[in-house]
């Protein structure tokens, strides 16, 4: 009957000890824990061994001495356990704190060695070296109090690191003084103890076991259970689920959801359509389901829709005005350019009004001809004469090709006279566009004055340092002193009349 009971005991610590294993999270109070849980058994099965398979008094002695073994290192354990609370998972105990197992071995070795000093334990002379004879000695003292002061400090540390202030966590003080009550009679051999309680084994085992569990239930060490009350608390939206998706813990407010969208929200997050982001993530056996409110994200982002609609209205709007404004000034510089340009070409103009009433009123074909031409000299300078106002509208200088253009389509008009035309006007060569403008208006005069006799129009154009020189050779009946007030030049002989003027280059001083 004992023998059973004892394999009892063995399966019931052994069976506590899986528990302990599941339920306790921080990695190195789970090792302790299941050290001491096997400290238990190896007491057990020691005291089997004494009581049912040796019969030997002096085996019997040994494995009594064996007794000390899960007797001093239990409570230095629990110490370890009560260091390691409240830290993270890789934290591990400091050197210095392993120091505390010298001590507990030297103690050991002292009542494992008792046979040759009877320090811990001493036998009368003449009678068997038997537990039932054995009386303690001074060294017993160090023994128990070194168990006392290690299950002591090690309560203490839990009570000091426990954060729940519910009077419950101080049961396992009352567990701690009861075991130490007993061990005490029990030391003294009272007679009533050894009848109730004579087997020590047995009742330390479950004070041990009683403690731990007492710490765990109180919340002084903490477990990986309560989901149902934890759950049921919850505000947030959320539940567990295995791993074919079947809901193990729910909040109050968690709504069903099916093993569909599970699936969905494990690839991305899932928006549920009424306000609410379903999320999940993977757990060993499982998977996580939360949701989380964005009713405020979606109205946020509603009204930043909203004013984004407006400002692309306003900025659309804003658009038009600007492209309506721009097309009105647009017309208005055109028209201001026509302006100008009918502006400086008026007398032009009224020359062409001229030529052609002539041309109407004139019916002899030489005279007729004659008229085109110097319509076609005059429309040509008008048209190359509003290149060159548009280009001072763009820039202060010009090239003087752009000035060669002009006056080679001139020439190709006067040519029309039967005269005899030379051009030379060097390139790339940077002048200010109102002198270009200047020297192609003195032209188009000398060519007018001229248009009734003109034989022949010779133009150079060099370079002198910082000047363009341009030298007109014209040769003609007419009279064109009035010409010569502007640029220096005259009659040089026989209808022959020569004009010279400079103009400065880009950048050159006046």
């Amino acid at each position: 009957m004992g023998l059973i009971r004892s394999v009892l005991y063995i399966g019931l610590y052994f069976v506590w000890g899986i528990s302990i294993k599941k339920r306790v999270m921080q990695a190195q109070v789970q090792r302790y824990l299941t050290a001491i849980v096997g400290m238990m058994i190896f007491w057990f099965i020691v005291r089997t061994m004494k009581y049912f398979f040796v019969a030997d008094i002096d085996a019997k002695r040994q494995l009594w001495y064996l007794y000390y073994f899960p007797m001093l290192f239990i409570p230095l354990l629990s110490f370890f356990v009560a260091l390691s609370l409240g830290k993270t998972e890789k934290y591990r105990l400091p050197r210095r704190a392993l120091l505390l197992c010298i001590p507990t071995v030297c103690l050991l070795l002292f009542v494992l060695t008792n046979d040759f000093h009877e320090w811990i334990f001493r036998f009368p002379e003449g009678q068997p070296r038997s537990d039932a004879n054995g009386m303690y000695s001074i060294g017993f003292l160090f023994v128990a109090g070194w168990e006392i002061i290690c299950a002591v400090a090690a309560l203490v540390l839990l009570l000091a690191k426990s954060r729940f202030s519910s009077k419950r966590k101080y049961l396992p003080a009352i567990i701690l003084t009861c075991s130490v009550v007993y061990a005490a009679v029990y030391a003294n051999g009272t007679r009533w103890m050894q009848v109730i309680g004579g087997d020590l084994t047995a009742v330390q085992c479950l004070f041990v076991a009683t403690l731990l569990e007492t710490c765990i239930t109180c919340g002084l060490i903490p477990t990986n259970t309560g989901y149902g009350a934890l759950f049921s608390a919850a505000t947030m939206r959320v539940q567990i689920a295995d791993e074919k998706y079947n809901v193990c813990y729910a909040s109050a407010n968690a709504p069903e959801l099916p093993a569909e969208l599970m699936r969905l929200a494990e690839v991305g997050d899932v928006d549920t359509g009424d306000g609410f982001l379903l999320r999940s993530s993977r757990i060993p056996g499982g998977h996580v389901l939360w949701m989380e409110d964005i009713s405020a994200i979606n109205e946020l982002l509603e009204e930043l829709e909203s004013n984004r609609a407006e400002i692309a209205e306003s900025n659309n709007l804003e658009r038009e005005n600007y492209n309506t404004k721009l097309r009105i000034n647009a017309l208005r510089e055109k028209n201001r350019l026509y302006d100008l340009l009918q502006e400086q070409t008026a007398r032009g103009i009224d020359l062409l009004d001229d030529i052609f009433g002539q041309y109407e009123d004139s019916a002899e074909p030489k005279e007729r001809r004659k008229l085109l031409a110097k319509a076609a000299v005059v429309g040509a300078y008008i048209k190359r004469r509003g290149n060159l106002m548009f280009i001072g509208e763009k820039s202060d200088v010009t090239d003087t090709a752009e000035l060669g253009l002009c006056l080679n389509e001139s020439f190709a008009n006067i040519e029309l006279f039967g005269a005899e035309c030379a051009l030379s006007v060097p390139v790339r060569v940077r002048i200010r566009t109102e002198d270009a403008i200047s020297t192609y208006d003195f032209f188009e005069e000398i060519i007018e004055a001229a248009m009734d006799d003109l034989r022949s129009v010779w133009l150079k154009a060099h370079t002198v340092e910082e000047r363009v020189v341009f030298c007109i050779e014209v040769e003609t009946s007419a009279d064109l002193s009035g010409n010569a007030k502007v640029y220096s030049g005259g009659k040089t002989e026989e209808d022959v009349w020569r004009f010279t003027f400079a103009v400065g280059k880009e950048g050159a001083k006046e």
